[in-house]
């Protein structure tokens, strides 16, 4: 069974977030959607950035500041919430009308087997993972306001599927040191933190 959820929770790491968001942009602006790129920019950037700051004052001190079981926020829920979440928003406009809840459903159904599969190979504990939940959902309410209520350009779904299924199958179960570039930022400023005293 852990293979199973080591499976699942490797479709949020970095190394299959980041690059996929980086086809998301490019694929929306080479489909003259300007709009859609900065939004997804945007979200995504929103989303690590606040993570990234909030792993970093968690664990600057050495210590909990906030409680034993709140000290590494889940990048993991974080990202993938931004990343699936506002690319089935951004994808979803091209789609009838009545496809569009199945797509975010299907989104919705990734991110929280993500979660679930933090707690369970014991990566977070619920707090944590409740805390990465909350920054990538308002990343993509940041990225649904973003975008307005403009209409997409046609999108051609089936080469992005194409190009999206190649980026995850060659990412997957790769891991990106980014959780240790933090540890490594935090231990240099170790005690220079105010309230770190």
């Amino acid at each position: 069974m852990q293979n199973l959820w080591t499976f699942v929770t490797d479709f949020g790491d970095s190394a299959v977030t980041l690059p996929l968001g980086a086809l998301t942009v490019i694929f929306l602006l080479a489909s003259g959607w300007r709009r859609g790129a900065f939004a997804f920019l945007l979200a995504i950037g929103s989303a690590g950035l606040a993570i990234g700051l909030l792993k970093l004052l968690l664990v600057s001190c050495g210590r909990p500041l906030v409680g034993a079981s709140l000290t590494d926020p889940s990048g993991h829920v974080a990202m993938s919430t931004a990343t699936y979440g506002s690319l089935a928003l951004a994808l979803g406009r091209s789609l009838p009308i009545r496809l569009r809840p199945w797509l975010v459903a299907a989104a919705a159904l990734l991110v929280a087997g993500i979660a679930v599969s933090r707690v369970l190979l014991l990566a977070h504990s619920p707090a944590e993972v409740a805390v990465g939940l909350v920054v990538g959902i308002l990343s993509t309410l940041l990225f649904r306001a973003a975008l307005g209520s403009g209409e997409a350009p046609p999108l051609r779904l089936a080469w992005f599927a194409l190009g999206a299924t190649a980026v995850a199958a060659a990412m997957h179960g790769t891991r990106w040191p980014i959780e240790q570039w933090i540890k490594a930022i935090a231990h240099l400023i170790r005690g220079r933190w105010p309230g770190c005293a």
